[in-house]
């Protein structure tokens, strides 16, 4: 089975990678789709966002990363996947991604598999990380090496 992992990762996070990991021991292959907005600049620039995800994911034989700038269902349709994998980490996430696994199977005939964030890291969000980053804080436990390199090295 091909699944897809669709996100705008900005930036990718220890919760990204643990849903990478666990959704890639049952999947043939996984493609994680960096979400590019055009009508958003992001916080980290897209290619680059991908190269990190890339260096985060090196051990894992059966992943692709790409950048995705359509509508998920149709990306996942071109890519063959089958599978949309989502990560949740609380009710709201559950509101939210059942009503977009609603959708993408009304209108692609897709199923979302979503894996619950461990308790662990059931706090840590891109969002979050940008915040901390912006008061100066350390982020390197809720973020890969290379991210926090990244991070670090470009901080304004």
């Amino acid at each position: 089975m091909i699944a897809l992992f669709p996100g705008s990762f900005d930036p990718f996070t220890l919760g990204h990678l643990d849903v990478v990991e666990r959704a890639c021991a049952a999947c043939e292959r996984l493609i994680i789709g960096v979400g590019v907005n055009p009508r958003k600049e992001g916080f980290v620039p897209p290619a680059l966002r991908k190269e990190l995800i890339e260096d985060a994911t090196s051990h894992l034989r059966n992943v692709e990363v790409v950048l995705l700038s359509g509508a998920t269902v149709d990306e996942a349709a071109r890519m063959g996947a089958t599978l949309i994998v989502k990560g949740v980490r609380s009710g709201h996430d559950v509101d939210y991604e059942a009503a977009q696994a609603a959708l993408n199977y009304d209108v692609g005939g897709v199923d979302t598999w979503w894996i619950p964030t461990r308790p662990g890291l059931s706090y840590v969000s891109s969002s979050a990380v940008r915040e901390l980053l912006g008061l100066q804080k350390d982020v390197s436990r809720y973020v890969p090496e290379a991210v926090e390199r990244y991070l670090t090295d470009n901080r304004s």
